[in-house]
């Protein structure tokens, strides 16, 4: 996978690594790549504005499902049409993050169909404030190294949007263009993941659905433990579809492999502290690096680090 990461160095840049970058960059600034971010981004947007329609009870609760996903539009609009000051962008940046924060944990937002979703969006803040503040110093640190004409070729207007809409929720320096050869072959292979994901899934919500009904006729407790367990199958599927679902879309319409949040021994998992090693990497790799490392550089112990970053995952 290449790292699209440019440092400053004495010397130029080496001709076949500008060129594999500027690769990654023109793929998402295609049509078909554009046109795949605005409808994919626009068909959830709708979805979960007919389905608020549709569970809310009042006027109130309706606008109030929708004030989150509204915060995060004007973000993404901000992403799309940056400003070229650096204090006015990073204000619409922090005031973005601090209300996608707070949002969930206000009364409108937690009435009806809020009281569902708003559990999903307090638990999505961290991985969207976490990439805004990761895309804007990386924009930051473009535009004051090469300037704005090659920040503006590195960091097209769809690749922003991409990165902040979360549609490319994966690592940002861990991208590489997919030759003809290798294509077929790659989108072919998450496809095949994903069918058996969706399978997983499937099963997982059918023993939900049906074990209670079960556990009340017979009278087996052990049915309630086994609808846990299933609960939780619902859960690792279902994020593990999400995953593969976004994996089929970029390698088969842009091109462009990328590396799935979870590790590659997430199946081979022996025991609970494996499995979390290999869950949601991107956000432990934020963690570290922007949490963990800079405290344990200040002096205070590996310990109370890891404690600092266990209090703020547990913020959403």
């Amino acid at each position: 996978f290449v790292t699209i990461r440019r440092t400053p160095s004495a010397g130029a840049s080496s001709p076949m690594k500008m060129e594999t970058e500027d690769q990654v960059a023109q793929r998402y600034e295609t049509p078909t790549a554009a046109t795949l971010g605005v409808t994919v981004f626009s068909l959830s947007f709708l979805g979960l504005f007919v389905a608020a329609a549709v569970a809310a009870e009042s006027f109130w609760e309706f606008w109030g499902v929708l004030l989150w996903p509204a915060c995060l539009l004007w973000m993404n609009l901000c992403v799309l049409v940056p400003s070229k000051k650096f204090l006015q962008r990073r204000m619409c940046t922090g005031l973005g993050c601090a209300a996608l924060f707070i949002l969930p944990r206000m009364d409108i937002c937690r009435k009806g169909p809020g009281l569902i979703i708003g559990g999903a969006e307090s638990a999505a803040t961290i991985l969207v404030t976490a990439r805004a503040l990761q895309l804007l110093s990386r924009l930051e640190k473009s535009e004051k190294s090469e300037g704005s004409s090659a920040s503006g070729s590195l960091w097209g207007r769809w690749r922003r949007f991409y990165h902040m809409a979360c549609l490319s929720w994966h690592d940002v320096d861990r991208v590489k263009v997919l030759e003809s050869a290798e294509h077929k072959s790659h989108y072919c292979s998450v496809l095949y993941d994903l069918i058996l994901a969706m399978l997983g899934l499937v099963i997982c919500a059918v023993a939900v659905h049906f074990l209670p009904a079960a556990a009340v006729a017979t009278g087996w407790a052990a049915c309630m433990s086994l609808v846990c367990c299933f609960g939780a199958g619902c859960v690792i599927f279902g994020f593990y579809t999400f995953d593969q679902a976004y994996l089929f879309l970029l390698s088969y319409f842009n091109q462009l492999g990328v590396q799935s949040i979870f590790g590659p021994g997430l199946w081979q998992s022996r025991t609970v502290r494996d499995f979390w090693r290999q869950w949601n990497l991107p956000v432990q790799r934020m963690l570290v690096q922007g949490v963990f490392r800079p405290l344990c550089k200040s002096g205070i112990s590996a310990d109370l680090s890891g404690f600092a970053i266990f209090l703020i995952s547990g913020l959403g």
